[in-house]
């Protein structure tokens, strides 16, 4: 059984109805022979057309005159996945909710559940799946990315300046500035009552313990 559906947003549409079931291939437009039809002028005659893919349910646009949009990005000519609850808007005029109950819910990206985890392509930080809020710094980040990266095993001072202040000469950072970055990086995991911190090994560097990893 299909249970897909567009649910219409805000004010009422040009239509005697407010939700509509999806079908393999139907098309959303202005022109009285789409499946989903509308008459509002801004929309194309045949605006954009739903399919059922193996992944579920996409949108595309069928190069409308005034867009199709999800969260303020533009639909283009390639299949875009729906995820329950998305907001599709059309030609800034008309508003539909899709609705799956099979769908992939929104969820944030995390790639670990306990313990210290940075998302490669975000930068964001979290920390028993809870995230680091606000972003850190460029060289806290940095410095971070370094203990994490080297699993549990010390990371000299040596080490930390070549790589945190690689835009300033080695003699240009001081001892100060070394051992201030690391007190606020320390402190902002403190923040999270966590088990997760930053070792001093005195005379040679940082560890950083990073439980059930």
């Amino acid at each position: 059984m299909n249970d897909a559906l567009l649910v219409l947003v805000g004010d009422p549409a040009r239509s005697e109805s407010t939700q509509w079931p999806l079908v393999d291939g139907s098309v959303l437009g202005r022109s009285p022979d789409a499946a989903i039809s509308f008459d509002l002028a801004q929309l194309s005659r045949a605006h954009a057309r739903f399919e059922r893919t193996a992944t579920g349910w996409a949108v595309v646009d069928l190069g409308s005159h005034n867009g199709t949009f999800i969260d303020g990005d533009p639909v283009t000519t390639e299949p875009r996945v729906l995820l329950e609850g998305d907001v599709l808007v059309f030609a800034g005029v008309l508003s539909l909710r899709f609705t799956d109950p099979l769908a992939t819910p929104m969820a944030p990206r995390i790639g670990r559940l306990h313990g210290l985890w940075i998302d490669p392509d975000t930068d964001a930080v979290w920390v028993d799946a809870r995230l680091l809020e606000p972003a850190l710094s460029p060289r806290q980040l940095t410095l971070l990315r370094m203990l994490d990266a080297a699993q549990g095993e010390v990371v000299e001072r040596a080490a930390i300046v070549e790589t945190v202040w690689s835009d300033v000469a080695a003699e240009g950072v001081s001892d100060q500035a070394i051992d201030g970055l690391i007190k606020r990086l320390r402190a902002r995991l403190h923040e999270l009552e966590t088990a997760v911190r930053i070792d001093v090994v005195r005379g040679r560097g940082l560890r950083l313990q990073n439980p059930d990893v």
